[in-house]
């Protein structure tokens, strides 16, 4: 058992950009879909992701105990990139301008550090610059950082799943907190919310009508 513990704690990385206030839109694997598979260009928007940032991989975990576990974890929906241009294209009513917009991914850290009987941190780090195009002018500079400190751990999962009382104290935990792979979804789907909605408040306010301009009356 505990042998297999070593190899186990498999993590999936499941991020996508959820609709406002459910957890109900998973889109699947896109490898089952080949149509979601490569986004659509939306014309209004360029995604570009820093070079820095387009190295990375898209979340690590750093284990205590499952030293055999991946370290690098691979987002099956794509990259930060392709969420951002799926978006875009699959919803494109809730994104209208007549602007050229460049969305500059700065940033993205999304990873969990396990210290055995210390706890664990889980933790999500977003920058996204907005331009527009014409005259590259920023306006929106989004950064966004959350983190969920637990005791979901590999040390406390082992010793607690060896007994029966163990099973007791730590499943309702995990219902509470959920565990790693619940932790790393979860901020991630909401860092991209986030974002998803100060652009779409940026586009509405954009286009809104001033009021304080008032129209010019031509007399005869």
């Amino acid at each position: 058992m505990l042998c297999f513990l070593f190899f186990s704690g498999c993590i999936s990385i499941r991020v996508y950009v959820p609709k406002k206030g459910t957890e109900a839109f998973d889109i699947g694997n896109v490898d089952t879909i080949p149509q979601l598979a490569t986004p659509g260009k939306n014309p209004n928007f360029e995604v570009i992701e820093s070079p820095e940032n387009s190295r990375l991989v898209f979340a690590t975990r750093d284990p205590s105990l499952f030293f055999l576990a991946p370290r690098n974890l691979e987002n099956e929906y794509g990259s930060i990139k392709t969420l951002i241009m799926r978006e875009l294209d699959r919803n494109r009513s809730e994104y209208k301008t007549d602007q050229n917009l460049k969305i500059i991914v700065k940033n993205f850290e999304l990873k969990t550090d396990d210290r055995c009987f210390r706890g664990s941190t889980t933790s999500v780090r977003l920058e996204i610059e907005l331009k527009r195009a014409e005259k590259d002018e920023t306006v929106l500079d989004f950064r966004f950082e959350d983190s969920i400190d637990s005791n979901v751990t590999d040390c406390n999962f082992t010793l607690s799943t060896a007994t029966v009382v163990g099973w007791l104290i730590y499943l309702p935990y995990l219902g509470f907190r959920g565990n790693r792979e619940d932790q790393l979804n979860q901020l991630g789907r909401i860092a991209l919310l986030e974002f998803s909605e100060k652009l779409k408040f940026y586009l509405e306010k954009s286009s809104a009508p001033n009021p304080n301009k008032t129209e010019r009356k031509h007399h005869p």
